[in-house]
């Protein structure tokens, strides 16, 4: 008899043979359906090791009505956890690398243009037009998009795009920068 996920071991099994006899039982279905998803098959059986993991932590507390449904939805999480994982880390990886770029770079010369740099910039943005000026920080700093911005101020996404197109250029002239 292979035990059911959520119900209590019987008497005289041990955990461990309660994990051998769920792994023995959903071994195949979870290597075929992370095989199918991942195209490698050791990365497969570690994935089925890891699903196993929370099931028989949640096979202490309640039963499980549909034991197939549950271990199937755990590894389907458990791709989806894997996937966001990868995404943030692959979204990060640039910035990772540009930072350790700056770190390694840091002298005392480059912070003082820097803020040099920073002031120009600064300036020159005080100098635009204020509606031209905010569609700017909007859409430089708080990574609004240029419709969000257009319906923001009542314009076209093409009057953003020109406001835009001004700000960079006056900033461009100002802070000698190609």
């Amino acid at each position: 008899m292979t035990p059911s996920v959520g119900q209590p071991s019987p008497p005289g099994k041990d955990p461990d043979a309660l994990r051998e006899a769920l792994f023995a039982r959903y071994r195949s279905p979870l290597m075929a359906f992370f095989r199918r998803r991942t195209g490698d098959a050791a990365e497969a059986e570690d994935l089925a090791h890891e699903v196993l993991v929370p099931v028989l932590q949640h096979a202490d507390r309640k039963a499980v009505d549909n034991p197939d449904a549950f271990i199937f939805m755990t590894a389907r999480n458990l791709l989806r956890d894997r996937a966001r994982r990868a995404d943030v880390r692959e979204r990060a990886a640039p910035d990772v690398q540009l930072l350790n770029s700056v770190v390694e770079g840091v002298t005392p010369e480059r912070v003082i243009q820097g803020k040099q740099d920073l002031s120009l910039a600064i300036a020159a943005l005080g100098e635009l037009g204020e509606k031209t000026r905010d569609i700017f920080v909007l859409a430089r700093l708080e990574r609004m998009t240029y419709r969000e911005i257009a319906e923001l101020y009542g314009v076209s996404v093409s009057a953003v795009e020109k406001h835009l197109v001004k700000a960079f250029a006056h900033l461009m002239d100002r802070t000698d920068r190609t």
